[in-house]
């Protein structure tokens, strides 16, 4: 094994690990490389919250967007909610 590498052993709820590995057999995934993808997405982030990573993901998209809409206020945002009324 290499010298930068280390193996990782745990012990888990049973029914966790179970249910866990069959959502992600769903998705043509395996547990080991599951929480190998979460640990990189939490030093990409430096957050465990997942809901966080798919925000900062998201205003990601958006950046490259071309077509996106851009408001230099916030008022300017309620103008054109009131118009949609």
């Amino acid at each position: 094994m290499k010298s930068d590498m280390i193996t990782c052993s745990f012990v888990m709820d049973r029914n966790v690990y179970n249910t866990f590995k069959s959502i992600v057999s769903k998705q043509g995934q395996n547990v080991k490389g599951s929480i190998v993808r979460y640990m990189q997405s939490v030093i990409q982030y430096d957050t465990p919250n997942a809901d966080t990573i798919l925000a900062i993901q998201e205003v990601e998209k958006l950046k490259k967007d071309p077509n996106k809409r851009v408001y230099s206020s916030f008022s300017e945002v309620l103008e054109e909610l009131e118009d949609d009324e």
